[in-house]
């Protein structure tokens, strides 16, 4: 026969959600965030943004092109507004995100309440997946709240299901992982202050300096390969340009809709890059991206937990 802890076990395996539930401070978080006034302003200017952004678009292509009569151009104008709509999103997610994590453990240190949550029953992977969970359930709900603004691109046509796909797995590893990655300096830093300048400090020399390596290479590619003639060298540069590519939310979803628009592939592409010709196919950027920050956030939470379960010094 089964033992009672056994038995427990098992129905704690079959009900993940009440046992997430059931962690405290996931209790206390949202409570906290949803009662609140901010939440709600947030949410409205978040949408607002978004909405004036897709009438600028949506009038300036009807300036240019006939919308109602040319299906070629409405199809293009529903490519252009779901583009547009999933690149405000990365923005936004990507400077809302480290603002909610941030200061989750170091407000804890400010408050003099880290070391008493230290003396309770609750683990330190138990605190940094709760105070982590509480903040991507906000996120998740920007994100599926501006879904009825991407369906217009339905609407008009161009976007097929696939598109949907890729963008919302890209939407949500981009807010996992820099919901993580302001917890992780939130872990081991003193002041919310310094956690949060440090969290956006990284993204935006993850925008800056990924732009700047990609002009960089292509330059390098192209010196070297025309004066040089290094078919090997040109093959290693090329695909260190498409990891960077692949490491930064805009440029990989540019070049993912790129790629799907010209080839219809979502997955792979066939096409030479920047004139090399021995390394195809090549997988989508959309792909490599997903992969590796969610290898990224992995790690960043195991290192937070480290640090909150680590003395003090």
């Amino acid at each position: 026969m089964e033992t009672t802890t056994s038995i427990a076990e098992k129905k704690k395996w079959r009900n993940p959600f009440k046992q997430m539930m059931d962690n405290p401070v996931i209790l206390k978080e949202l409570r906290g965030r949803m009662r609140g006034r901010q939440s709600f302003v947030l949410l409205t200017i978040y949408l607002g943004l978004i909405a004036v952004f897709i009438v600028l678009v949506y009038n300036l292509l009807g300036l240019t092109s006939s919308i109602t009569w040319d299906p070629s151009a409405r199809q293009g104008a529903g490519k252009a507004i779901f583009g547009t709509v999933v690149l405000l999103e990365l923005l936004l997610l990507s400077f809302i995100a480290p603002g909610l994590t941030a200061g989750a453990i170091t407000s804890e240190r400010e408050r003099q309440t880290f070391e008493i949550l230290r003396t309770t029953l609750l683990s330190a992977r138990s605190l940094v997946l709760g105070k982590l969970s509480s903040a991507l359930s906000f996120l998740f709900l920007l994100i599926i709240s501006a879904l009825p603004i991407q369906s217009l691109a339905f609407l008009l046509g161009g976007v097929g299901l696939g598109e949907m796909v890729a963008s919302s797995l890209m939407l949500i590893v981009t807010a996992v992982f820099f919901c993580t990655l302001g917890i992780f300096f939130s872990s081991f830093m003193k002041r919310t202050l310094t956690a949060t300048v440090a969290s956006y400090a990284v993204i935006l020399l993850s925008f800056l300096i990924l732009v700047m390596i990609f002009f960089l290479i292509a330059y390098v590619e192209s010196i070297s390969y025309n004066t040089f003639g290094s078919r090997g060298l040109e093959n290693i540069l090329t695909l260190l340009l498409w990891f960077l590519i692949s490491t930064n939310p805009l440029m990989a979803a540019v070049m993912s809709e790129v790629i799907l628009v010209d080839q219809q592939s979502l997955f792979f592409t066939n096409r030479a890059l920047f004139g090399s010709s021995g390394l195809s196919p090549l997988p989508s950027p959309w792909l490599l991206y997903v992969g590796f920050y969610l290898f990224l956030t992995l790690v960043l939470m195991l290192l937070s937990i480290y640090y909150v379960k680590r003395p003090d010094r």
